[in-house]
């Protein structure tokens, strides 16, 4: 089960991932995660990039789910010894 404090750190650590990347990492659904990642997009730690910054190249539209990418916006965390 995936926790938003591991999912938190994943991204801060990232930067951005996919959320089949995360999905794959957590070994949990992607309702799963996508329920996470809408949990801290509310909390302004989060957001989801738009298609157009989105690194799939496929030209498709806003509506396209080919790649959903989110970003850590949140604030950084010290150093982990």
């Amino acid at each position: 089960m995936i926790t938003l404090s591991e999912l938190g750190r994943y991204l801060e650590n990232r930067g951005q991932a996919t959320l089949s990347e995360m999905s794959i990492h957590f070994g949990s659904s992607r309702d799963a995660v996508r329920g996470a990642l809408d949990l801290m997009v509310s909390k302004g730690r989060v957001r989801k990039l738009p298609v157009s910054q989105a690194p799939c190249g496929c030209g498709c539209s806003a509506s396209c789910e080919c790649v959903e990418v989110f970003e850590w916006v949140g604030p950084k965390s010290g150093p982990t010894h």
